[in-house]
């Protein structure tokens, strides 16, 4: 590992201005620290205050959508500046918020605010989209390949990805949604809509949010992306993905439906005092 004197930067410093950093928090301990908290804190967190009112937890997930919000504006508008005034211009490919994990800041709203079959599709996409896109960050925080984690810009992402996580399991073992089987349709048919925009984005002005298009270093598909190019075939990679994200959708969700189903088991049996 290239050695980094830490003390050579600033908390709010761009990534390309931090000389000598090459991603050494991303291949160390910073890394796993991060995943190993994340792994066990969440669900500790979420069971001590799986009996919190379900009133609370909307009070709680309604303000969740305000900071989201202003946390991913003012990332963007920092980075943005950064890009701009140091004469790479806006990075539209890569920081507006299209990819699976940001979009929570749009999805969280409408599961708190909207109404009916919305408000319920919204509400199961957080739970098991947001889980899937929060989770990946657990095992590959990205943003520590460009900033060190003492940083705005890695603990930007730190802390986005972990509200996503815990948001999702809060709801698993409160019962505040209580997922079923069509909850795996509502889920999909969510992503699937903010897909079809997305991909047709990707597509227009070659970006790769969500990975849509060229999947691009994702181990395996990313592969598979390339020798379909070849053939003249690239675009078929915008159907694996969205295999690939309805299977784990199926997944998760069945996953989060048996925890339910064991956790509140025993709280719905119980007789009242």
């Amino acid at each position: 590992m290239d050695h980094f004197d830490f003390d050579r930067y600033r908390y709010f410093d761009y990534k390309h201005n931090i000389e000598g950093y090459s991603g050494q928090d991303f291949d160390g301990a910073p890394k796993t620290w991060y995943m190993l908290f994340g792994v066990f804190s969440v669900p500790l967190f979420a069971f001590l205050l799986r009996k919190v009112s379900k009133e609370r937890i909307t009070l709680v997930l309604k303000w969740l959508c305000l900071f989201l919000v202003l946390w991913d504006v003012s990332k963007i508008s920092w980075e943005s500046w950064w890009d701009i005034n140091t004469g790479r211009g806006f990075n539209a490919g890569g920081i507006l918020p299209f990819d699976t994990c940001s979009l929570c800041t749009f999805i969280l709203p409408a599961a708190m605010f909207g109404k009916g079959k919305i408000k319920e599709s919204a509400l199961a996409w957080v739970t098991v989209v947001g889980f899937i896109g929060g989770f990946a960050s657990f095992v590959q925080l990205n943003a520590l390949k460009w900033y060190p984690v003492l940083t705005f810009g890695a603990n930007y992402s730190m802390l986005y990805h972990y509200i996503m996580v815990f948001v999702s399991v809060w709801i698993v073992f409160s019962g505040y949604l209580r997922l079923r089987p069509k909850h795996i349709l509502y889920a999909f048919a969510v992503h699937a809509a903010c897909s079809a925009v997305v991909i047709t984005l990707d597509y227009v002005f070659k970006w790769d949010y969500m990975l849509y298009r060229t999947a691009g270093g994702v181990p395996l598909i990313g592969d598979l992306h390339d020798k379909l190019a070849e053939k003249g075939l690239g675009f078929l990679t915008t159907g694996v993905m969205l295999l690939i994200y309805f299977a784990l959708i199926a997944l998760i969700a069945l996953a989060f439906m048996l925890i339910q189903r064991l956790m509140l088991k025993g709280r719905e049996t119980k007789p009242a005092a």
